[in-house]
C-alpha cells in the first residue's frame, strides 16, 4: 500500500514540467555554479560550503513537496477519495513522506556526484594531479546522514502542516517559516567552520526525538473524519 502511494506521487511529479524544470535548474546551479565559485575552498579540502548547501537542500525541497501532499489534494478535490479509501491514513502518510525523502535524497546524490566529478576535473586542471579524497568521513556522514534525518524531520512536520492547511499557499508559507529555523543551528556552525562530532550527534538525536513525537501526534490525533470535518 505504501509503495502504491509512493509510485502515484512520483508519476504525478514526473508529469509536471514545472517541477522538472525547477529541479534541473536547481541541480545546475548547486551542482555546477556553486562548486565553481567555491573552487578554492573545496580544493583546499574545506567541505563546509558544500555542507551548508546540502543542508539547505534537505530543508527546501521537502518544504515545497510537503505543501502539496494533502493541501494539494484538498484543492484538487481528491482528498475525500484518498481518505475514504481502504488504505489506512498511516500508510498514506508514510507513502507521501517516503516519496518526498526519496526525491530529496536523489537530488542530493545527483548534485553530490556532479560536483564531485567537477572537483576532480578542476583539481586536475589546477594542480595536474588526480585527487579523489576531497571529503573526510565526517563530511560524507554529515552530508548524507544529517541530510537524511533533517529531511525526515522537515517532511514529517511539513506533511502534518499540509494535513491541517486548506490551501497549498498557506501550507507553503508555514513550511518555509518552520523548516529553515530547524537547520539554522547547523548552518551557523558550518558558517563558522567549527562543527564537531558531538554537535552533529546531539543535533541528530534531537531531530530523531522530534520525528518520534510527530509520529505519535499523527497516530493519535489525525483521523480521516477529523480531516474532512476541517475542510
Amino acid at each position: 500500500m505504501i509503495r502504491a502511494i509512493m509510485e502515484k506521487e512520483i508519476k504525478e511529479l514526473l508529469k509536471s514540467k514545472e517541477f522538472i524544470s525547477y529541479y534541473i535548474m536547481l541541480i545546475a546551479v548547486i551542482g555546477i555554479i556553486i562548486p565553481i565559485s567555491a573552487k578554492e575552498s573545496i580544493l583546499n579540502r574545506s567541505w563546509y560550503i558544500m555542507g551548508f548547501v546540502f543542508q539547505i537542500i534537505a530543508s527546501i525541497i521537502p518544504s515545497g513537496l510537503t505543501a502539496d501532499s494533502f493541501a494539494g489534494e484538498k484543492e484538487r478535490k481528491t482528498i475525500e477519495t484518498l481518505l475514504l479509501s481502504p488504505v489506512p491514513l498511516a500508510y498514506i502518510f508514510l507513502g507521501k513522506v517516503i516519496y518526498i525523502v526519496i526525491v530529496t535524497l536523489s537530488i542530493i546524490a545527483i548534485i553530490f556526484g556532479i560536483s564531485y566529478i567537477l572537483f576532480i576535473i578542476m583539481n586536475f586542471i589546477e594542480y595536474k594531479n588526480l585527487v579523489l579524497n576531497f571529503y573526510s568521513f565526517k563530511a560524507i556522514y554529515f552530508i548524507f546522514i544529517n541530510s537524511l534525518i533533517a529531511c525526515f524531520f522537515t517532511t514529517f512536520l511539513g506533511v502534518l502542516i499540509s494535513l491541517k492547511s486548506k490551501t497549498v499557499k498557506s501550507a507553503n508559507l508555514f513550511n518555509y517559516f518552520i523548516a529553515m529555523p530547524v537547520i539554522a543551528p547547523v548552518l551557523g556552525k558550518l558558517y563558522t567552520g567549527s562543527i564537531s562530532w558531538a554537535f552533529i550527534l546531539v543535533y541528530q538525536l534531537i531531530l530523531l526525538c522530534g520525528i518520534g513525537l510527530l509520529s505519535l501526534i499523527i497516530k493519535n490525533k489525525f483521523k480521516a473524519y477529523s480531516i474532512l470535518e476541517n475542510m
